[in-house]
């Protein structure tokens, strides 16, 4: 009856062989006196997990190993079966990138956790952060002995690599600065449309004697002289229209007002501390990387730029 529902629906049955039977991710064997089980993988399944170097938070590459340690655990395996399946997790993890002392400290926690669990809090609050890199924890770490859970989305989906490049602009839209070509100070701002038609909106302002921008005011004032677009314009963070461009544009605003390279002309925002701590990370990530790939010979100093 089954099988008529649809001509592209099959329904069968599956029989034991040699006293085996695959059922979901098991093999169940039945012996004389008892019934075992093991792990069963298709003949087609790989060890392809979230890389180590992935930029995705830690809890999401290690959520696959958490599973498959989990259900090591608590498995009623043969120790065949066990010491197999230990074996197929660590060349897992070895073929992605991992560790493998990290690997096995999970395994010893998790053991640890088995043998005295602990009552589930259920009274815990969750928020979400967008995952943009290991500077999001300079926020996420405040909630650490609070009521409130972090959980972390990313923006590298596989969805966003297959929607990559369609109705995008021609050019891009985000935060953006001009440079002012006498005095080198920039006017730091925002567009959803592509920066290339904000910035002719700026000329325009300026050609016309009209102070609708800062930037505009900036170089009318004081009789300066603003370069060319390729020269002058710069795209600092390319993001869509809302809250998270405000927050963006903010943040440049205070960092370049805080260098005192902002043009007086443009009034920054409230003094937000939250800022300093993502500035400081990245620019501590900046200098790292800059000595990193240092030639042995060189042992001058340089400032990593955030922008």
């Amino acid at each position: 009856m089954f099988n008529r529902i649809n001509k592209h629906l099959a329904f069968k049955i599956t029989r034991e062989d040699n006293n085996r039977i695959n059922f979901l991710d098991l093999t169940i064997i039945r012996n004389k006196n008892n019934i075992e089980v093991n792990i069963y993988r298709k003949e087609t399944s790989t060890d392809t997990v979230i890389h180590y170097f992935s930029n995705h938070p830690i809890e999401q590459k290690m959520a696959a190993f958490r599973y498959y340690i989990n259900r090591l655990l608590t498995l009623p395996l043969t120790q065949d079966g066990t010491n197999t399946e230990w074996t197929t997790i660590l060349n897992m993890a070895k073929n992605n990138g991992f560790p493998i002392e990290r690997i096995t400290r999970l395994k010893t926690q998790m053991v640890k956790n088995l043998q005295h669990k602990k009552p589930e809090n259920n009274t815990k609050r969750w928020t979400t952060f967008t995952y943009y890199g290991p500077a999001v924890r300079k926020i996420t770490n405040l909630f650490k002995y609070s009521a409130i859970g972090i959980a972390f989305r990313t923006t590298n989906t596989i969805f966003k690599q297959l929607t990559k490049g369609k109705n995008e602009q021609t050019t891009p839209s985000g935060i953006y600065k001009i440079k002012c070509n006498t005095c080198n100070t920039v006017y730091m701002g925002q567009t959803g449309r592509g920066i290339n038609t904000r910035y002719k909106e700026h000329i325009r302002y300026i050609k016309s004697n009209n102070p609708q921008s800062a930037y505009a005011i900036h170089i009318l004032r004081n009789r300066h002289e603003y370069g060319p677009e390729n020269e002058t314009l710069q795209l600092i963070r390319p993001c869509a229209k809302g809250t998270r461009m405000n927050s963006w544009e903010a943040m440049m605003i205070q960092y370049h007002h805080h260098r005192e390279s902002l043009i007086t002309e443009q009034q920054p925002y409230d003094h937000n501390p939250l800022y300093i701590c993502i500035q400081e990370s990245r620019s501590q990530t900046d200098y790292r990387s800059t000595i990193a790939t240092r030639p042995a010979t060189d042992t001058s100093t340089r400032h990593a730029d955030i922008t």
